[in-house]
């Protein structure tokens, strides 16, 4: 099995998903702030345990040191001795394990495929419709667009649906409105939600970038702040503060290229994550 169709097998779901609330609220971001809530929803639980489990490390560092320092030399004894302490202390080193990071994959590269793919997926308009529609759309793109048009083909027939429209077989009256309504609703803020942000043309998508960026380094300072304060050796830890760089650089990376409707997806999940984790830490 390819990638192409693992990834349009993980799309499936979303899109029912996205597409049920879109039928419910009439509005695409609405649905995808209900998607991200009913994620976050179900990672709480993980997210706690793990941010638990962070600080409980924490505090277990200075006798993991002392056990390190009796032992020197002998790594069977120091990870026996190790093993001991977090056996005394309830402490299980996976804490929240990697589920959570992979169920975000998961919902990452599903909502990667319903944006992609908004006629098939959330207006459920398909078979020989939809062929009619990339066909008409075809000799609109420009060279570098039709390149990558296997992909992105259904967020270019909405870009150019004014043009298409009345030129579509098979496309009943019905079909149209609700595809001008759903173009309606794909807008925020003035922002176009199919719109990808275009490194060498700075305009206002560019606000996109650069808040996933500032959002990223914002909660990764206030993390790394957190780590050295439980454990203050990590202040001589000079990959912490690269990581605190990589994180929000590749962020931005991203946000470049992609759709804003991503973008601003990565932005509210920050916002979310960093609210609980001040939280947690507060109680």
């Amino acid at each position: 099995m390819n990638t192409s169709k693992i990834y349009e097998i993980l799309g499936i779901p979303f899109g029912f998903v996205i597409s049920l609330f879109y039928a419910m609220t009439d509005n695409y971001l609405l649905s995808i702030v209900c998607l991200m809530i009913i994620v976050k929803l179900c990672l709480l639980p993980s997210s706690v345990k793990q941010q638990k489990a962070q600080a409980k490390q924490a505090r277990l560092q200075p006798k993991l040191r002392r056990i390190q320092k009796k032992y020197e030399g002998n790594q069977q004894k120091i990870q026996e001795e190790t093993q001991n302490l977090y056996s005394r202390e309830g402490f299980s080193a996976m804490g929240g394990g990697c589920m959570p990071m992979i169920i975000q994959l998961i919902v990452m590269t599903g909502l990667f495929q319903v944006n992609y793919h908004p006629f098939s997926m959330v207006l459920n308009i398909r078979g020989d419709v939809l062929s009619s529609i990339k066909e008409a759309v075809m000799p609109l793109l420009t060279e570098t667009e039709a390149k990558g048009a296997s992909f992105r083909i259904e967020l270019y027939a909405l870009q150019h649906w004014s043009d298409i429209r009345n030129s579509v077989a098979g496309l009943t009256p019905e079909m149209i409105s609700k595809v001008d309504l759903f173009l309606q609703r794909f807008t925020v803020f003035g922002l176009d939600l199919s719109h990808t942000p275009n490194f060498r043309v700075f305009d206002v998508y560019w606000a996109i970038p650069i808040i996933t960026g500032v959002l990223s380094l914002a909660m990764s300072v206030y993390s790394l702040l957190r780590q050295k304060k439980l454990n203050p050796e990590m202040s001589k830890n000079p990959t912490m503060g690269c990581m605190m760089l990589f994180t929000p650089a590749m962020q931005i990376y991203f946000a470049f290229l992609f759709p804003t409707v991503v973008g601003i997806y990565v932005i509210m999940s920050t916002v979310v994550s960093f609210a609980q984790m001040v939280v947690l830490n507060i109680t």
